[in-house]
């Protein structure tokens, strides 16, 4: 609070800014721009708090020769307290830590947020760098932020049930990025549960079955669909021809389907043979090396899988689908919001006796449309019954007479 008042103070007026700005080139630090937060909104206050931090010299010159400075302070505000500030060694130290804490989950909620690239393969790798900083800053020797950690850590434990215990499919999408592979996930469980643990061990014998079981109803999916396709061109290629030297009965329809099924059997065997499936030719090659031939542009895990579908063709297509999957469908303000979905009278100007007044209203206009509606209908029957009435009405003619 102090340190947003102080900021506060700098933004205010020209001459307060320009005064600031003196103590930033005597000081001599960088020149960058000082950011005022929204109060509901916690990344804008990292982003605030960081900026301070570096003119952190700045504000204590201003502190030291500034008289209208420390007056600021002296005033009462609203509600009736003094202002809160200048800020202090300690205050600096708590912002310190407190912008340390929420550094590793600003990073990672933008990379959450991003909507142009695919975001199911950094998941588990933003995953575990929480996981390693929240125990880091569990064993701290800074009590408060210990305390704060230790905290977060459990909350963070319940939502994901454990890591061990988490959807396996968030660990997958890991793998089917070739610069990770099997190789990213095993670092991460050894990291996170230990070199040879039981834990980790059985993760990754855990994702390696699920893999395959995947991979393997790809394999049959697809190896039935394009043998269905080959078959009906085929026979639609050839109908004259066969029609003419054999005659087809439901006995031979039988047939075709049992072969068919044999050769899919065949298909699904020869691709679970050791070291003969892509799955397993897809594991046992090198990771794709980080930043290489990507010109400067940010790495395109589809445009690898596209141009490799020839390659990997059934494992594309698994691939395709598991990349797929959003990380997140929350919007990114409310990623950053703390206020919640609340209706009070600093977002809107609503009284609630003009709230009431607006849904009453809505709700007696639709009923009013249904009503005429159905008042159109009765009338429309009405009138059919009249001309009907009508037409049975027979006038004779002279000629009748």
């Amino acid at each position: 609070m102090a340190i947003r008042n102080a900021v506060k103070y700098v933004r205010s007026s020209g001459t307060r800014l320009q005064s600031f700005q003196l103590r930033v080139l005597t000081g001599k630090i960088s020149r960058e721009s000082l950011c005022l937060d929204c109060i509901t909104r916690w990344n804008s206050t990292y982003l605030m708090l960081s900026a301070a931090l570096k003119f952190k010299v700045a504000f204590e010159k201003l502190k030291a020769e500034d008289i209208l400075y420390n007056d600021y302070f002296l005033e009462v505000e609203e509600n009736g307290h003094k202002r809160v500030g200048p800020p202090t060694t300690e205050g600096w130290e708590e912002v310190q830590r407190l912008v340390k804490f929420l550094k590793i989950f600003f990073g990672c909620t933008l990379a959450f947020s991003a909507s142009k690239t695919v975001t199911s393969t950094i998941c588990y790798n933003e995953i575990v760098i929480i996981e390693r900083n929240l125990i880091a800053l569990s064993n701290s020797k800074d009590g408060i932020l210990q305390i704060q950690a230790k905290e977060m850590r459990n909350k963070f434990e319940k939502y994901w049930d454990g890591l061990i215990n988490m959807n396996p499919l968030v660990i997958i999408a890991s793998v089917f990025d070739p610069r990770n592979k099997m190789q990213f996930a095993s670092i991460c469980f050894n990291k996170l549960y230990g070199k040879d643990s039981l834990e980790s061990g059985h993760l990754r014998t855990s994702i390696r079955a699920l893999m395959k079981s995947l991979y393997e109803e790809y394999v049959s999916k697809l190896s039935s669909s394009s043998q269905g396709d080959s078959l009906s061109n085929v026979i639609d290629n050839r109908e004259g021809e066969v029609g003419t030297m054999f005659d087809i009965s439901d006995d031979d329809d039988e047939d075709f389907e049992r072969i068919d099924s044999l050769y899919s059997k065949m298909v699904s065997e020869a691709a679970n043979e050791e070291g003969s499936s892509e799955l397993d030719i897809y594991l046992m090659e090198k990771p794709v090396p980080r930043g290489s031939n990507n010109f400067g542009l940010d790495y395109n895990v589809l445009s690898w899988w596209r141009k490799n579908s020839c390659k990997f063709p059934i494992l594309s297509e698994l691939a395709k689908d598991v990349l797929a999957v959003q990380v997140s469908y929350v919007a990114l303000k409310s990623a950053f919001s703390t206020s919640g979905r609340i209706l009070d009278p600093f977002r809107s100007c609503l009284t609630p006796y003009m709230i009431e007044a607006l849904v009453c209203l809505q709700h007696w206009l639709r009923n009013n449309i249904q009503a005429e509606k159905v008042a159109s209908l009765v009338q429309m029957f009405e009138e059919l019954d009249f001309h009907e009435s009508l037409e049975s009405l027979q006038i004779p003619s002279e000629s009748d007479h």
